[in-house]
């Protein structure tokens, strides 16, 4: 796993690549993370939990939901 920054912030909503040319010193680093999978018996488990019916839109964004808030 790379332990590099992948870019830069100021904190105020400005953001710096490493191409950038900037005083790293007065700047928070910003690095990236794997994503989480989630593995099939935790999407059952999760399926199991939240849908009572896929007919519906709310069933399903409810679904979605719970899968984001997992991974």
């Amino acid at each position: 796993m790379n332990n590099e920054p992948v870019a830069w912030t100021d904190g105020k909503g400005n953001y710096f690549d490493k191409n950038s040319f900037f005083p790293v010193d007065d700047l928070i680093p910003l690095y990236t993370h794997p994503a989480k999978t989630l593995t099939d018996d935790e999407i059952i488990a999760i399926v199991n939990e939240t849908l009572e019916s896929w007919n519906t839109r709310e069933a399903m964004l409810k679904f979605a939901r719970s899968l984001l808030r997992k991974a």
